[in-house]
This record gives C-alpha cells, sequence and structure tokens, in this order.
C-alpha cells in the first residue's frame, strides 16, 4: 500500500511539473483549455495524477476548474492584474524593509549574480529566463528578509506575475526595461536608504501594473 501511495505522488509531481511548464513557457496559454487525456497518456496512461496536479496549479492561480466540463489556464484582465500589482507593491517594500533590517553586505552581493543572469536572458531574448530570474532576484530579497510568512506568500504571488508578465512581453526590449532597475535597488539596500527603495520600486512597478497614482502617492509620503 505504501508502494502504490508513493508511486502515485510521484505520478502526481510528474503532471504538476509538466503542466506547470507548459503553462509558464505558453504551450498552453491563458484561456486556453488543459489537454487533460493527452496529458494522462504522457503521465501514466490515468487522468487522476493529471487532475490532482490540475487541483495544485487551481490553488496557485495558474488554472482554473469547471468540475465535470474542463480546467483551463487562468486568465487575468486588466483589473486584476492592477490588483495583483497592488500587493506586489506592498510586499515587495515590505522584503526590503525587512531585508535592510536583516541583511549584510554579503547578502546583497549575491543579488548582483542574479541581477547579471538577468541581462543576459533579456539580451539573448530568453523571455521565461530573464522572467525567472527576475522573480529569483525578487525573492532573494524576501529570503534575506527571513520573515518565512512573508516568503511563502511571495513564491505563490511570483506564479501568477510569472504567467502575467510572459503573457504581455512582446520585445527584447520591453523585456530589458523591466530590469533596469534592479542595480539600483542593490546599491540602495547597500546605502540602507529605503526612501530610494521606494522611489525605485514604485515607479517601476506602477508603469507595469497600471497602479493608481493614488496608491503610489500613499507609500511615497
Amino acid at each position: 500500500m505504501k508502494e502504490i501511495s508513493t508511486s502515485r505522488r510521484n505520478l502526481s509531481q510528474k503532471a504538476y511539473e509538466q503542466i506547470k511548464y507548459m503553462i509558464l513557457h505558453l504551450e498552453i496559454k491563458p484561456g486556453e483549455r488543459i489537454p487533460e487525456e493527452k496529458l494522462a497518456d504522457v503521465v501514466s496512461g490515468s487522468r487522476t495524477p493529471v487532475r490532482e496536479a490540475l487541483r495544485r496549479l487551481s490553488e496557485e492561480g495558474l488554472v482554473n476548474i469547471y468540475p465535470g466540463r474542463f480546467s483551463e489556464v487562468a486568465y487575468y484582465d486588466e483589473e486584476a492584474v492592477k490588483q495583483i500589482g497592488v500587493l506586489r507593491l506592498s510586499q515587495d517594500l515590505l522584503s526590503c524593509q525587512l531585508a535592510i533590517t536583516n541583511g549584510s553586505n554579503a547578502d546583497f552581493a549575491l543579488l548582483n549574480q542574479l541581477a547579471e543572469k538577468c541581462e543576459i536572458g533579456a539580451r539573448s531574448g530568453n523571455i521565461y529566463e530573464r522572467i525567472a530570474f527576475d522573480l529569483e532576484f525578487h525573492l532573494q530579497i524576501a529570503q534575506i528578509g527571513a520573515n518565512k510568512l512573508l516568503i511563502q506568500n511571495q513564491k505563490k504571488l511570483y506564479m501568477l506575475i510569472h504567467l502575467i508578465q510572459i503573457s504581455k512581453y512582446t520585445s527584447v526590449q520591453d523585456s530589458i526595461a523591466q530590469i533596469e532597475n534592479h542595480r539600483d535597488i542593490i546599491n540602495a539596500l547597500y546605502n540602507r536608504d529605503f526612501k530610494a527603495i521606494k522611489v525605485i520600486i514604485c515607479k517601476h512597478l506602477q508603469s507595469f501594473y497600471d497602479i493608481d497614482q493614488e496608491i503610489i502617492d500613499m507609500y511615497l509620503k
């Protein structure tokens, strides 16, 4: 019984990773139905692991499930993207504030490596890699801040952001423009200058997520 249970978990994890990969690489685009039968044939010949994987992805916000009908990749309209941006703004600023309090210069030096990987991905036109390293950069700031609950929240939020970003970028220039502030953030962390960080992040996120000026002003007062 234990071996069967372990095998099932492994198949479910395999299905989860496969479907997530397909979603985050736009092999299945937002709003498109997920081919459960085809995925079942690839994974195990059974729909059960696929459905378990879809439930996990639904909890993470990447999939919408319509019981007894079908599942589809989640689509976020402009208003939903704006709401996600407002949440990201709040959590990114808190991450930086905690990083200033709890981080060392050695911690901040590691961010330069991620920033460089992000720049290489952007200039090479590898949008997926650029987004992955960008979100890893910001997640590392949260990890420096050392608040476990915030780190968990950021991981879940960044999964949605990955889907939104890879759906919206249409050119290398768009991609490069979104990461130009990484070095400025690192310098501000070194200087423990939270005021400068607020300006950088507010300006950066407002343009992409179309965040209302009233909300931006609230943080910059």
